[in-house]
């Protein structure tokens, strides 16, 4: 249990009469990137915010490190979750500015940030590469830079556990490899908690563990080769997904027949 980040027991959300999924307990440690995947519709979304306390839930329980996140101050959850929805309010703040809103829960802001804040700030947007913006304006970047900048804001938080709704969403293959070692990096020589929504299999496929949802709830939830050995991803979209691994790599391959030259 003290290897616990996160957990939730007989988790259940629904939106009028329509019910998303019941009946869900997840175990989620520390110091791994968990993957969620699952087709479009089935509740990944969902099942974040859930775990963040971010959406309301008809039944059921989440802990943060041990503890029931109910339990925890506004400040104290703020200082331990770290959160980044699917799509971002516009804003005319700089990158600076936003990427400093990561800490307000540590009680700096904009021009009262102390010397930690700016350290952490400086790491943040060094590690995605948005420390050139600094100064320019959110609404003159592209949108795969306006994603790196609020992963940025994300990570100054220092958060223990990150929540992430799609972080590779506007970003070109490169850069998306750029995220997804992050995220390893994140998990594995931080010892954070990193959970995200991906919508890639090929890059879902190279977290440590994965929560496969379909439109019947929770599929399974291990590692990718347990995930692989008993077919969850197949049984999660409704057809045979084939996976091929290259160079230590699990890759989705399409089924598509080449073209005929």
């Amino acid at each position: 249990m003290a290897d616990l980040a996160l957990a939730c027991r007989d988790l259940s959300v629904a939106y009028g009469s329509y019910t998303v999924f019941e009946g869900l307990s997840l175990d989620i440690a520390k110091g791994a990137w968990t993957a969620i995947v699952g087709p479009n519709g089935c509740g990944k979304s969902t099942l974040l915010r859930a775990l963040g306390g971010l959406g309301s839930v008809r039944h059921g329980s989440v802990s943060l490190h041990g503890r029931p996140l109910n339990g925890w101050s506004r400040r104290e959850r703020a200082l331990r979750l770290g959160w980044l929805a699917q799509t971002a309010i516009p804003s005319d703040l700089t990158v600076a500015d936003v990427v400093a809103l990561g800490r307000f829960a540590h009680g700096g802001w904009l021009g009262q940030l102390g010397g930690q804040d700016e350290a952490a700030m400086t790491r943040a947007m060094q590690a995605t590469g948005s420390l050139a913006w600094s100064r320019r304006r959110l609404s003159t970047l592209s949108g795969g830079e306006r994603q790196r900048v609020h992963l940025a804001r994300v990570l100054a938080t220092e958060a223990s556990v990150l929540l992430l709704d799609e972080p590779t969403t506007h970003l070109d293959p490169p850069h998306q490899e750029d995220i997804a070692q992050l995220l390893r990096q994140q998990a594995h020589s931080c010892g954070v908690c990193v959970i995200s929504s991906i919508h890639d299999l090929s890059l879902a496929l190279m977290a440590d563990r994965l929560i496969v949802l379909g439109f019947g709830g929770l599929v399974g939830h291990g590692t990718v080769p347990e995930a692989l050995a008993q077919d969850w991803l197949s049984r999660a979209f409704g057809k045979p997904l084939r996976i091929v691994q290259h160079e230590g790599l699990y890759l989705w391959q399409p089924a598509m027949s080449p073209l005929e030259q």
